[in-house]
Parts: structure tokens; C-alpha cells; sequence
């Protein structure tokens, strides 16, 4: 592993969430540079507010017609009634919109099956068993996950855990694999191989590590004091799976060094994804949870402001993203981007990462395929044909 650079950025102290971004290619820049780079043409053509709602994963929207604005949905609770419910629901919400979604969904197994409704994954394993299993049987389980999956019209899991623990709330849950880092990351990996070979895509969560903490993030703020030397230990699993991962999806839990924020606001940890996997996209968890408030004074929208600033490039709220009392996510970014322009660029380098992975997953190839009947025939420059002889009436 290259302890140094992560080493170095967890040194960092918590930084200036207005900052400028770092300078980047602009998608119309990278199109022009590269006509044939089709994600970059795509990103070029769009407005702000379709780049915007690329960036947000929401609980599906209430609407049950017109189109979809946001790049992908999370199914939860009474979206997961039946296995028709899921197909029918999945497949509308497909053709409503506009660039293919991530359709995702927490699939852990164990006490937490989200999709029990399915005969064959009625004794999906949970993390603990998982970890116990042999690479093979774990890729097994993954290609079974990855079929059962994809049949639903679902294409994203957010997982698997790669919490390292031996005590607290993920190994009370069965939700972590185990404490070993190494045996962690071989088991993991092959379950992830196995959903990939079928289409779904794999979101290691909760990075940079939720470890054995006895509070439950999602009702509690939760602070921790973890040495440089912990934290290389945590995130080697993640890192260790690298591009077998579409990204990783980062924990609400406080770092005391992170200057006593959540994971998900802190710009170090978001580059540290960044700068280690290029390709991987950041993921916030749930930004409607309450104990995220206490990091911001109360104020529900500046959580979302500094998850943004942060560089995490899908803002995820398990509230459907049209609901009356829901957090206007994407008019929040949008006012952040207008009131400094040069956020556009780091929109731009979210947009691309999304759109990037869902090339990689065949989402675009449709929109691939319409783009090429839509363009003209290419000029060739064959030899004329000689000149006809001049012929007199008679």
C-alpha cells in the first residue's frame, strides 16, 4: 500500500468549504479535445440543472408521471413489496428518464435483506457469514445477488460493508465481515467480482471505516479519535478493491482529526477516494438523517451545502426528492454554483465520474447507439468517375 499520500491528507486539517475547486477540464474543454469521447459530449450538451440532478440519488420521486430529473433512486420500504412491484416500478421509472438511472438498493443479506421478497435470496448471508466463506462461495453468492438483481430491474447495491469490527453496532448487526483487513478485502472482492460478471454494480461502504463503534450514526452523533495508523488500517480494504468498487459510499461518523466532522463533509476524505481511485464515485450516506444537524447547528441545508463543498459526487436522501417537506437538494447546489461560478468545473468533474461509471456499466449504450444512426454519413474522397463521351442526336 502507498502509506505516504494517505498518510498526508489525514494530516490535513479540515478545509474551507468555499474554497475554489481545484482547477479541472470542463466537459465542453475535454469534447472539444476529444470529439470522440462520447461521456464528455454527453456532459457538454447538458444544462446545469441536468448536471445537478446527475448528482442526486433519492428515494423515487412521487410523481408517477413526466420525467425523472435525477441520475439515481434508492428503493426502500413499500418499493419493495414484491418482486412485480420492483420490475414495473424499476422499468417506469427507466423510461421516464432522460440518461439511465442507478437503480440501487442496500442489499446486506441477514437482518438486513432488503429483497427477502426474492425465493433466492431469502437466506442472502449477511456480512458476518460472508466473511466466514471461502472467495469462491462468497463469488457465488455475488453472481446469485448480481442475477436477482438485474431480473428487478436493479443495477446498483450499496455495498458491500468493508467495516472492519469484533465488537459494536456492525458486528452486533452481522453487518462487518470481520477484523482482518486482508481477509476482508479477499472475501469482498470475489462477492463483488460476482455481482459485476451480471450487471450490478458494487458501492463499498461506510469509508473511511465505521470500525467497532457501539452507536447506531443514523440516530446519534457520533465522534471518534482514530490515529493515522487506524485509519491506514480501515481504508486498506476499500483500497485494496479499488476499480472492482463503482465508488464508495462515506460514513456519517465525526473524525476528531477531520476537525470533528461528519466523513461525508470533510473535503480530505472525499479527495483521499478521489486522488487513491479516479474512476470511483463518492457517495454520501443519508443526508435526511437528524444527527447530522448537530455538525452544522441545526441547519438542514448547510448539510447539504458542505456535503457538496465537500466533493462528494452523489448527494443521497432517502426522502423522494419531490416531496413537500423534502430538502431542496438540487436548488441548493445550484445557488452554490451561481454564487461562484468556478463550482462549475467541479460539478463538471462529478457529472463526468457518474456518467463515466455508467458507460462503464452499458447504461449509455443506447443513447450510444442512437447518437451514431443520428449523424450524418462520413464523406469519403473516392476517385470521379471518368467523364462520359458527349453523344450527338441524330
Amino acid at each position: 500500500m502507498k502509506t505516504l499520500p494517505i498518510l498526508l491528507a489525514l494530516s490535513l486539517s479540515a478545509s474551507d468549504t468555499t474554497a475554489a475547486p481545484r482547477a479541472a477540464q470542463s466537459c465542453i474543454e475535454l469534447a472539444r479535445a476529444n470529439p470522440s469521447d462520447f461521456v464528455a459530449e454527453l456532459c457538454a450538451s447538458m444544462s446545469l440543472d441536468e448536471k445537478i440532478s446527475q448528482m442526486i440519488m433519492s428515494y423515487p420521486p412521487l410523481a408517477k408521471t413526466g420525467p425523472v430529473t435525477i441520475g439515481a433512486v434508492i428503493l426502500l420500504g413499500p418499493w419493495l413489496k414484491s418482486a412485480e412491484v420492483i420490475q414495473a416500478k424499476t422499468a417506469d421509472l427507466q423510461a421516464r428518464a432522460k440518461i439511465p438511472l442507478l437503480t440501487a438498493v442496500d442489499m446486506e443479506g441477514g437482518q438486513l435483506n432488503r429483497l427477502q421478497i426474492v425465493p433466492a435470496l431469502k437466506s442472502a448471508p449477511s456480512g458476518r457469514t460472508l466473511g466466514q466463506m471461502s472467495p469462491e462461495n462468497a463469488e457465488g453468492w455475488g453472481k446469485t445477488l448480481g442475477v436477482q438483481m438485474r431480473a428487478l430491474g436493479l443495477n446498483c447495491n450499496l455495498g458491500p460493508v468493508l467495516d472492519l469490527a469484533d465488537s459494536g453496532h456492525m458486528f452486533e448487526r452481522e453487518r462487518s465481515m470481520g477484523s482482518d483487513a486482508k481477509r476482508v478485502a479477499e472475501v469482498a472482492a470475489a462477492y463483488v467480482r460476482g455481482m459485476r460478471s451480471e450487471g450490478v454494480i458494487g458501492i463499498g461502504k461506510h469509508f473511511p471505516g465505521y470500525g467497532a463503534v457501539a452507536e447506531n450514526s443514523d440516530r446519534d452523533f457520533v465522534l471518534i479519535d482514530r490515529s493515522p495508523e487506524e485509519m491506514q488500517r480501515h481504508t486498506d480494504p476499500f483500497f485494496t478493491l479499488g476499480k472492482e468498487l463503482g465508488g464508495v459510499l462515506l460514513t456519517n461518523i465525526a473524525f476528531k482529526a477531520q476537525g470533528g466532522q461528519p466523513a461525508i463533509l470533510s473535503p480530505d476524505l472525499v479527495t483521499l477516494a478521489h486522488d487513491r481511485e479516479r474512476d470511483w464515485v463518492t457517495m454520501t450516506d443519508d443526508l435526511a438523517v437528524a444527527p447530522l444537524r448537530q455538525a452544522t447547528g441545526g441547519d438542514a441545508e448547510e448539510v447539504v451545502r458542505r456535503a457538496f463543498h465537500a466533493g462528494n459526487d452523489i448527494l443521497l436522501t432517502t426522502a423522494p426528492i419531490d416531496w413537500d417537506k423534502a430538502i431542496d437538494l438540487p436548488g441548493i447546489v445550484k445557488r452554490e454554483v451561481e454564487r461562484v461560478p468556478a463550482l462549475t468545473r467541479r460539478v463538471d468533474a462529478s457529472v463526468l465520474r457518474i456518467l463515466r461509471l455508467k458507460e462503464r456499466m452499458g447504461l449509455l449504450d443506447d443513447l450510444k447507439r442512437q447518437k451514431k444512426e443520428q449523424r450524418p454519413p462520413t464523406r469519403t474522397t473516392a476517385t470521379p468517375p471518368p467523364p462520359t463521351a458527349a453523344v450527338t442526336p441524330e
